[in-house]
């Protein structure tokens, strides 16, 4: 699609024939006009200016279109000078003869008495043609330069495009990989839960609805408040407990006030999710998990920590949504601003993630540091 500034290029160009003739009929109107004002000799002025624009206007064309279009915009400096001074004596020296011949003969024949190649006569008809055509060719530089900045412009604005296509592809590729991951873990929970004919099956089905609702359509979105995060994440927590029967002790908290703090979505779960997978899922006994928010200053500081047995090695596999996927999508959405510390202990993993979300969009509450904790119910 054009912008303004190309359509009004294309509409002058329409009439550049026309503003050529216009200002070169300007120049023998200025010239006729001025130089009669020394001698009231207007039609004398006038007649000698349309003889000599022919010379004026070669002289023009030939420094726009060929010295500057094909020599001087291309950095072909010395080709460009070389011409550039062996054109300016030739059209002076031409201009010389079309005054020394026709132009004196007519109006000035006592001028005839000076020769005709007499260097301060050329060097003044010189000066008088190219004091037009520097005014003319620096016009021409301006539009040359307007143009290539536009074109710059557009370049830039293509390729930014083009960036934030390709990152917006690899956002969604990467959130992608979550999505069925976590669904097929949910539903084989559901089946199971479904053969057993247990109570909680509606229950799973509506957090279910809720969780698929969310990934649908705030999925979708650059950034999310917080809160609907955690309450995602809340979600899944509640599910997974079911899963285990209530023999885990799970706790969200959150310190300080996260009120209008966004974040981009789908963020957090992978290291929730493989707190469980890889923790909470190797058959210990009185399992535990524990997710920290805490804000100050605009710092999010994401904690996640899980008991674990010594069998297991690592925390986050090679294949699926491991932790290359979790980095991938905070370089590419939090560059240089966050850190993501990883430890790995006997009986104990922990995720420290920190992002620098700047300051809340709106605050609700008063900003002091306040706590509140949310203990998953039993049932």
């Amino acid at each position: 699609m054009r912008d303004d500034s190309t359509v009004l290029d294309l509409r002058l160009e329409k009439f550049r024939i026309v503003f050529h003739v216009l200002f070169w009929l300007g120049v023998v109107a200025y010239e006729g006009l001025v130089w009669g004002l020394v001698d009231g000799q207007y039609g004398q002025r006038l007649l000698s200016s349309l003889v000599d624009l022919p010379v004026k206007i070669s002289a023009a064309y030939f420094t726009l279109y060929i010295l500057v279009d094909r020599f001087l915009i291309k950095k072909k400096y010395t080709a460009f000078l070389i011409l550039l001074f062996t054109s300016m004596l030739g059209f002076g020296v031409l201009s010389r003869i079309l005054a020394y011949y026709i132009i004196y003969p007519m109006f000035y024949p006592d001028a005839t008495a000076v020769p005709l190649f007499y260097l301060p006569k050329i060097l003044i008809m010189i000066f008088s043609i190219y004091s037009l055509v520097g005014i003319i060719t620096s016009f021409h530089l301006i539009r040359h330069w307007y143009r290539n900045q536009q074109a710059a412009q557009e370049f830039e604005r293509s390729r930014q495009a083009l960036e934030n296509e390709m990152l917006e592809a690899k956002l969604k590729f990467l959130k992608s990989q979550i999505n069925p991951h976590f669904l097929f873990n949910t539903l084989n929970n559901l089946y199971v839960l479904a053969l057993d004919q247990s109570t909680r099956t509606p229950e799973v089905i509506h957090r279910l609805s809720e969780l698929t609702s969310y990934m649908l359509h705030e999925g979708n979105h650059k950034l999310v408040s917080l809160e609907q995060e955690l309450h995602y994440i809340q979600n899944y927590m509640e599910l997974e407990r079911i899963r285990y029967d209530s023999t885990v002790d799970i706790a969200l908290t959150i310190h300080g006030n996260i009120s209008g703090i966004q974040i981009a979505p789908l963020l957090l779960l992978p290291f929730v999710e493989n707190a469980f997978k890889h923790g909470l899922s190797s058959g210990l006994s009185g399992g535990w998990l524990r997710l920290d928010i805490y804000y100050s200053a605009g710092w999010l500081t994401v904690k996640v920590e899980n008991s674990k047995t010594d069998s297991v090695k690592k925390y986050l596999p090679k294949s699926g949504i491991g932790l290359q996927n979790v980095r991938s999508r905070l370089d590419l959405i939090y560059t240089d601003c966050y850190s993501l510390n990883i430890v790995n202990e006997r009986q104990l993993h922990s995720v420290i993630l920190k992002i620098n979300v700047g300051e809340p969009q709106t605050i609700t509450v008063a900003e002091e540091q306040t706590q509140a904790t949310y203990e998953m119910p039993d049932y």
